[in-house]
């Protein structure tokens, strides 16, 4: 498992680096005579083919083999960005862009697959937020890397070097991952498997789609992912504005915001997978049954914990941080934010995946992605305008009241669960 886990991580780290690889050279593709409004094109064609892409992936990923889409889907990304780095005309930036994103869209949905089929229950949420977390490290060292060759070599140089990395890593997880199969398929109702996974096996195997989207635990979880997602997208695009609008700090404080917040986006996706799989096994090992709680309350308790801490952070952020703040005290809280932030991220995908029968858990986490990316996308347009109509603290009192709504409501249906484990446990 460990050697499947190195290179997992290694490539899913890659996959992040091709995306963002134009986006980290687009001031100087601007500088080169592009308008920023066709920057701004290229980059919305590949986000609108990503968000379709990973949600089809990820029911995808139920039918097929996970390796070879994972595998594929990198090397396509690869051949897409390399092409970019020698074209020139706008209609095909946007084309081989959009080919980018659909490509991409491969990488997540996969991994999440494969590590529910490796890992083990008591692990699951420790080696999903571990792997998740290679965003965050390419999300550290890409834009340092970037900027190197940018200055030394040039953008299409940067952009090349994306490219060739995506191919030389997708060619080496088609050898790294081999054993990896297709799920195991579905089985009649008369098959009996015994499981420690309540959802992963048995009669539950009979589930479909149309099952999945009719329970209303898997649409709790959706909630949740929508609201953080639109947080953590708001914060990262637009917390150095809003710290150079409102609180006239310089550019370089601003990305020194956003860098501590990827940082400490690292440590919180790592420390929420722990604490999940530690209250689990901590509620495994009581003697009294009458007195454990369910595996998804375990991880869901975790995730409030963060959300009510990012809504403490926020406040924290709009009533501290002044033109006078140390530099320190921004990189503290940026950092604090970005823990509070990806921590709730990944216990949701981690507990969408887990609602579902092995043979639809990639469907499960593709619902609940779908609801991320439409928050993604609230954070964009609705609130730049907004903000423009009134100012950026308008915005943080939307995500503050929108965040508290979900605790509150997730706080009143802690006794739902997933309808398609009780369908299991009850057969």
């Amino acid at each position: 498992m460990e050697g499947v886990f190195v290179a997992l991580f290694l490539c899913f780290a890659s996959y992040s680096y091709n995306r963002k690889s134009v986006s980290l050279v687009t001031p100087q593709l601007i500088g080169d005579g592009l308008d920023p409004s066709h920057a701004g094109l290229i980059i919305s064609c590949q986000n609108a083919a990503f968000a379709v892409s990973k949600f089809f992936v990820g029911v995808l990923s139920d039918r097929t083999n996970p390796r070879i889409l994972f595998a594929t889907g990198l090397l396509i990304s690869g051949v897409a960005t390399l092409l970019f780095s020698s074209s020139s005309s706008l209609s095909i930036f946007c084309a081989l862009w959009f080919l980018n994103g659909l490509a991409q869209g491969c990488g997540w949905p996969s991994c999440a697959k494969i590590i529910r089929q490796k890992a083990s229950p008591s692990r699951f949420g420790t080696m999903w937020s571990l792997l998740s977390s290679g965003n965050n490290f390419s999300g550290c060292l890409s834009p340092i890397l970037s900027v190197y060759l940018v200055t030394t070599y040039g953008w299409r140089t940067s952009v090349f070097t994306a490219g060739a990395t995506s191919i030389v890593l997708g060619f080496v997880s088609l050898f790294a991952l081999r054993g990896i199969s297709k799920i195991e398929p579905r089985r009649d109702k008369s098959t009996t498997i015994k499981s420690t996974d309540s959802v992963s096996d048995g009669s539950a195997s009979t589930s479909t789609f149309a099952d999945l989207l009719k329970d209303p635990f898997l649409w709790l979880v959706s909630a949740g992912l929508l609201v953080v997602f639109c947080a953590r997208t708001t914060m990262v695009d637009w917390g150095q504005l809003y710290l150079m609008k409102e609180r006239k700090r310089t550019q370089h404080d601003g990305s020194v915001f956003t860098s501590s917040l990827e940082s400490g986006g690292f440590l919180g996706r790592i420390t929420a997978g722990y604490l999940t799989d530690h209250l689990i096994q901590r509620q495994a090992m009581k003697s009294d049954p009458s007195k454990r709680y369910s595996t998804s309350s375990c991880r869901l308790a975790v995730a409030l914990f963060f959300m009510i801490s990012n809504v403490i952070i926020i406040q924290a952020i709009q009533s501290t941080i002044t033109e006078s703040s140390s530099l320190a005290v921004i990189m503290s809280f940026g950092f604090v934010l970005g823990t509070t932030l990806y921590g709730p991220i990944t216990v949701f995908g981690i507990v969408a995946s887990e609602s579902a029968p092995a043979h639809l858990s990639g469907s499960a986490h593709a619902v609940a992605s779908l609801a991320g990316n439409v928050g993604a996308m609230i954070s964009g347009f609705p609130f730049c305008y907004i903000a423009k109509q009134y100012n950026w603290s308008v915005v943080f009192f939307i995500l503050k009241v929108a965040t508290s709504a979900v605790v509150i409501l997730i706080l009143c249906c802690r006794n739902l669960q997933p309808k398609l484990s009780r369908r299991q446990k009850e057969d």
